[in-house]
Formats: structure tokens, sequence, C-alpha cells
């Protein structure tokens, strides 16, 4: 009797601890308000310090010119920001396939930065780069599906990406100085949604 009890006890524990994964529950974001497609979010980390600020495109500094922006390259890699009081710059979520609103978990989906760019810069949409080291490139074509993602509960306080192709979660590397988001790591981002308020402005670079 008592380790039937036992064994629904940990039954029980192991339910509450577990994030729901249901593919219909809706995206939230940090004010748990819905997150909708065509808005504007900043994606930061939910653990505040040393693991740095929100996401951005990159590289932020190039040995030749310095700071990398519209005027010197196009930057082309999906990074984390160093500093953790930087948002990054604001993305855009929509449905890969089809159209939804609001955004929720499991879902196709396209990321791209919205940015103010020249015509000669206007990469913006997330990719998965295959490779030894799958690195997230700003070079996607939102019709292809290695530019499709999915958002899934990682734990009550946060969300991870995905990639819909190979169901690897996306985490963050450490290379040529810059905090790179990549495949099939063992440091999962662990992602939250800040909505920008700043209507009509968009990041420069």
């Amino acid at each position: 009797m008592k380790v039937v009890l036992l064994i629904s006890l940990v039954h029980l524990l192991l339910a509450i601890s577990t994030p729901c994964t249901n593919a219909n529950e809706p995206v939230r974001d940090t004010k748990g308000e819905l997150v909708r497609p065509g808005t504007k979010y900043y994606v930061m980390s939910a653990i505040r310090g040393f693991y740095g600020g929100g996401v951005r495109r990159g590289p932020t500094y190039n040995a030749n010119s310095g700071v990398c922006n519209s005027d010197y390259c196009c930057p082309y890699e999906v990074v984390q920001s160093l500093d953790d009081e930087d948002k990054g710059m604001p993305i855009i979520l929509e449905g890969a396939v089809s159209k939804v609103d609001p955004i929720t978990e499991s879902t196709n989906l396209t990321v791209r930065f919205s940015i103010r760019n020249p015509l000669i810069c206007n990469n913006t949409v997330w990719k998965v780069e295959k490779g030894e080291i799958s690195f997230l490139s700003t070079n996607g074509n939102p019709s292809k599906a290695d530019a499709w993602f999915q958002i899934k509960r990682n734990n009550e306080f946060s969300y991870k990406f995905v990639d819909s192709a190979s169901n690897s979660p996306v985490g963050i590397t450490l290379y040529n100085g810059e905090r790179r988001l990549v495949l099939d790591t063992n440091e999962i981002f662990q992602a939250v949604f800040i909505k920008d308020t700043r209507d009509g402005i968009n990041s420069i670079i």
C-alpha cells in the first residue's frame, strides 16, 4: 500500500513539474499577453546577468571596419548581445504554412528581424545553416523549410525555439567572441518575448 502511494505521489509531482507542451497553447509575452503575428517583439534571455541580453543581427564587430553596420557590411548572423541591458533588435513572427493568430506552440513559423536597411542589406529571415556546426543566419527564404521554426515551452518561465525539420532546440555557443544562436547545444536559449511599444521605429542595422 505504501509503495502504491509513493508511486502515485511521484507521478503527481512529475505531472506538476513537467512544462505544458500543448500544441495549441498560445505563446505569451512577459506581460502575459498573447504573442501576435506582425507585431514586433524583443527576444531576450529569461536568465538575466551573466547570460547576456537580447537577440540581434551580427556580427556586432568587424575586425577590418570596427562596428559592423549597413555602411560597412551586411550582417548575417543571429547573435545574442553580450550586454545584459541591450534588448537587441525586434523580431516579427508569421505562420510559415498558413496564417496563425495568435502565435501558438509547436506551429511552423518564420522569424525575421524588423530592420530599416538599404536594399543591399535586406537579409532578415532566420535560417538554419546546416553544417558541422549548424548556426542560425539571416539569409533565409520564408518559403523554404530550413527557415521554419517552432516555439515550445521550455519551463514555467521561458520558451525555446526549435528547428521544425530536426526538432533540435536553438541554443547559444561562444564563437569568435560572439554568442551565436546554433542548433544542438547543451546551452538551450531560454527566451522570453517583450513587446516593442515603439510604433514605427525600426532598428538601423
